[in-house]
């Protein structure tokens, strides 16, 4: 009795880490995951890494979501890098133009 009890808890527990991927990245839900959750009742808990390593991504997401993140990914970017890019394109098309009949 006590096997199985400790069975359905461990079934539970990756029922709930599936749930919470399958939310985090928009993935459709599983019927068997809820069932196997409610039959464990409130006795769930996730082992101290795994809720430690989903926190941390948790926060991560935050962070990236919030104006500062935002911020931080704009100020990585190298504007001399993209503005030498852009113009180069824009000599490609010139060249390509200058070349065409039509045009």
């Amino acid at each position: 009795m006590e096997r199985d009890a400790s069975f359905a808890q461990r079934k539970a527990e990756r029922a709930t880490v599936r749930t919470h991927f399958r939310d985090k990245y928009r993935l459709p839900k599983n019927e068997l995951d809820e069932t196997q959750i409610q039959q464990a009742g409130d006795d769930i808990e996730l082992p101290t890494e795994l809720a430690k390593m989903i926190a941390e991504d948790n926060q991560e997401e935050e962070h990236k979501q919030s104006v500062f993140g935002q911020l931080a990914s704009i100020q990585s970017v190298d504007l001399d890098q993209l503005k030498d890019k852009a113009q180069a394109t824009l000599e490609d098309f010139k060249q390509s133009a200058e070349k065409c009949s039509i045009m």
